[in-house]
């Protein structure tokens, strides 16, 4: 299971925004989405959330590469709350800490924890926090694992 939580309180402007937008998104996840726990954002103190990114019964090669493509979703959309609304955001798999994602991008920490998972799912890498993850490979990894 990721964990995310804001570093510290967030403005109700903010959180309501990134709340509404957390609900607008829309993917076609492998096990779970961005979700968010009871929050009320006209009195917003730490936003927390979590997404089940694993399933137990999957292929490891097919878990491993969808699971990582949806990581990778939840860091950028993450950074991009960071950079937007002056977020920072702290990252746990686990119970373990994976790092953190301010305004100015991910962690050295995470960094690295999504690049020995990245080479683990044979996702090449596009750039810095970026990965080629094909949607025709996680279309059809998804269509095999709906039955």
């Amino acid at each position: 299971m990721l964990r995310y939580e804001s570093a510290s309180k967030v403005g109700a402007s903010s959180a309501k925004s990134i709340l509404a937008e957390a609900g607008e998104l829309q993917r076609d996840w492998w096990n779970g989405g961005i979700g968010f726990e009871n929050q009320d954002p006209a009195s917003p103190e730490v936003l927390k959330g979590g997404t089940p990114l694993f399933r137990s019964n999957a292929l490891l090669e097919d878990d491993l590469f969808m699971s990582f493509g949806d990581m990778s979703f939840i860091v950028d959309r993450l950074a991009e709350w960071a950079a937007k609304y002056g977020v920072k955001w702290r990252l746990h798999m686990h119970d373990e800490d994976w790092g953190a994602i301010d305004p100015t991008g991910p962690s050295q920490m995470l960094l690295d924890q999504l690049v020995k998972w990245s080479k683990r799912a044979k996702v090449p890498a596009a750039g810095k926090a970026k990965w080629m993850i094909p949607d025709t490979r996680r279309r059809e990894i998804g269509q095999k694992h709906r039955s």
